[in-house]
């Protein structure tokens, strides 16, 4: 019995390499929504998650939808193994994390991950997003948003539907972007800070904003 005990301590407090002491361990895109419901209502709008470990996640679709309020630490998930990101931080307008440090390699589907999240202005200059195929509203008014994504790797994406609408503070040069593969982007950059620079718009989508 000690013995069961001693190792349910350790597992309750196990320790990733960064020194974190993770208390909870979702398997499954359910499980970790439950455990953020939990913790917000419990800790409030500024909790911090990282106790969670999420190295296991593949769909993180949805997990914070709707909570507009909330601002909490998920600066250290470790996400390598996510897929499909979806809706992630939808209408969270208050969020303005960083992270920077996030990998994202795995991961294809970004529709709506930080729509109307107004606050957010994160460097994702560094982000490996070399396998993504949807962009669709990925930052659709997010006021704040200025990060330079200049070197993002976009050439498998197939649909860039209004990804920086009403983007009211980006302009970073997205000229030189490979979207040959491109099948929809209406609306990439309507309302935005960016239509006033059609020349940093790539070639394929300029013509909207001549």
């Amino acid at each position: 019995m000690k013995k069961l005990e001693r190792l349910k301590n350790l597992l309750e407090a196990k320790s990733n390499f960064k020194g974190i002491k993770y208390k909870y361990f979702p398997k499954t895109n359910k499980e970790l929504k439950q455990i953020v419901e939990d913790l917000i209502n419990q800790y409030g709008r500024y909790v911090d998650l990282n106790i969670i470990d999420v190295s296991k996640i593949k769909d993180f679709s949805d997990v914070f939808y709707n909570y507009d309020k909330f601002d909490g630490d998920v600066t250290q998930w470790d996400v390598s193994n996510g897929r499909d990101f979806s809706g992630m931080f939808l209408n969270c307008y208050n969020f303005s994390q960083d992270l920077s440090k996030w990998d994202v390699s795995n991961a294809y589907n970004f529709v709506e991950t930080f729509y109307n999240c107004a606050a957010f202005n994160s460097d994702l200059s560094k982000w490996n997003v070399s396998n993504v195929y949807f962009f669709p509203a990925m930052f659709y008014g997010c006021d704040e948003f200025n990060s330079d994504l200049s070197r993002w790797d976009v050439s498998k994406g197939t649909d860039f539907s209004e990804m920086f609408r009403e983007c009211y503070s980006f302009k970073a040069d997205l000229s030189k972007w490979d979207v040959r593969r491109a099948k929809a982007w209406d609306n990439f950059a309507t309302d935005s800070l960016l239509a006033e620079f059609p020349e940093r718009i790539p070639a394929k989508f300029r013509r909207d904003y001549l």
